[in-house]
């Protein structure tokens, strides 16, 4: 085990209680939640006894570092008592992540630590407790430290304070009634990821996604915004300004005298909807679209909720020259007897294969499969993920026909992705100004 500096890790509650109102003066807008999490050691006593105070301070230090390097933006992690310690996750959507947070807490407690080659155990208890701002930050913190004692009592592994709860609930009505106001006062926009084509490295289409900055510059991330307006029972209207403002600004979108594609995406909700297949033909009308230019992305979880209605609706759709791409292909559950009808043009393979295609046998085993089930069904398939010239290049040796990732371009506005597509039609390299993630 490492030895660190132990005289760096010392008990520091003014300097997390410091760093905690900073983090809520910072965060003053509804759409962001501060979290604090409070790990409680349990029988540490026993590590000093057995090892004694030296070591037990060198675990302790060990512990704090493992601890701060959890949230991918560390804000802050202290030691608040002998064997406390408290961490800042900001800005988290809602409480409903903090589960995945106590995994990774518990996993990095579970993990040995090493004395004089003696493995030890920790074990704890953790207390959340979470927070828009306007509370007082010695408040925060007592409410987690009586989270971690419930937690010991009730013999769980965590626990989240109830006034965090009820601070939850009222954040996500706000945050709800904000979006809602975004749909109606059309502040979203839609950006476009590249795809190209693996025949001749020539420019296919773009799939369009929706972005949205609220009133105070928080970006919030595009599957967390898709999930509220779900819950608000506003999908409709999102998809009806989507696809209608992708017509218009791919309109006039040519690669050479060849045109674009225009991927946009369908949930579940919309699926459903009686009133999708006039949308969409209506959409097409009002634009002078070309169907054959409009492709439809629904995930096969998503048509797997209702394979009939879905089938039936996605077949309509096909009828009118509109082409259907299955998204994140290998996820679900593929099975054979429902893929053999299913009305599709293409299927995109799930980044999550494509990422690892170069250094798993199962992966590339994976996407090759995929790859012979397009062959063998006459569909066309597009790799997403792609993150560099390696893998876009095996992937042209396998035969994939469509790629699109951060190594052919980032999702960028419209004015930006007809940058991207004049500069790719003469001939040069994407360049990098266009393959940084957004």
């Amino acid at each position: 085990m490492e030895q660190p500096d132990t005289a760096k890790f010392s008990i520091d509650r003014q300097g997390l209680l410091e760093a905690l109102n900073e983090s809520l003066n910072a965060h003053n807008a509804v759409s962001k939640l501060t979290v604090l999490a409070l790990v409680d050691l349990k029988n540490f006593s026993q590590v000093n006894q057995r090892h004694g105070y030296a070591n037990g301070d060198k675990i302790l230090a060990e512990l704090q570092i493992r601890l701060a390097a959890i949230p991918k933006n560390p804000i802050c992690c202290r030691r608040v008592d002998g064997d406390k310690f408290a961490l800042i996750f900001s800005p988290l959507l809602n409480i409903q992540l903090i589960p995945l947070v106590a995994k990774k807490i518990i996993d990095q407690l579970s993990n040995l630590f090493v004395i004089d080659d003696q493995p030890i155990l920790l074990e704890g208890s953790i207390g959340f407790s979470a927070s828009s701002a306007g509370v007082n930050a010695e408040e925060i913190l007592q409410e987690a430290e009586a989270a971690a004692k419930q937690a010991h009592s009730n013999q769980q592994q965590y626990h989240i304070s109830e006034a965090s709860a009820v601070e939850n609930a009222q954040h996500q009505i706000a945050l709800k009634q904000q979006v809602i106001q975004g749909l109606n006062e059309n502040s979203f926009q839609l950006y476009y990821q590249p795809q190209i084509s693996l025949r001749d490295n020539q420019p296919r289409g773009a799939e369009a996604l929706i972005r949205w900055v609220d009133n105070n510059q928080y970006k919030i991330k595009p599957e967390q915004l898709i999930g509220i307006v779900e819950q608000s029972g506003h999908m409709q209207e999102l998809f009806t300004w989507t696809i209608n403002t992708a017509l218009r600004e791919s309109a006039d979108w040519y690669s050479g005298a060849v045109p674009i594609t225009t991927a946009v995406n369908l949930s579940a909700s919309c699926l459903r909807w009686p009133g999708l297949f006039d949308n969409i033909e209506s959409s097409l009308n009002l634009w002078g679209g070309d169907p054959a230019n409009l492709c439809i992305e629904v995930t096969e979880s998503t048509i797997q909720q209702d394979l009939n209605q879905g089938f039936k609706t996605l077949s309509r759709i096909k009828q009118l020259g509109v082409k259907i791409s299955i998204d994140d292909f290998g996820t679900g559950y593929s099975s054979l007897e429902y893929f053999k009808y299913i009305p599709a043009n293409e299927l995109k393979i799930d980044k999550s294969f494509i990422f690892n295609m170069q250094d798993s046998q199962i992966d590339m085993d994976i996407v090759k499969l995929i790859l012979d089930w397009g062959l063998r069904f006459n569909m066309e398939i597009v790799a997403e993920g792609v993150e560099n010239q390696n893998c876009l290049e095996r992937l042209a040796e396998l035969g994939c026909t469509y790629a699109q990732g951060f190594h052919i371009g980032k999702a960028m506005a419209a004015e930006k992705f007809q940058q991207w597509l004049n500069s790719y039609s003469v001939g040069q390299q994407t360049k990098d100004e266009y393959k940084q993630p957004y």
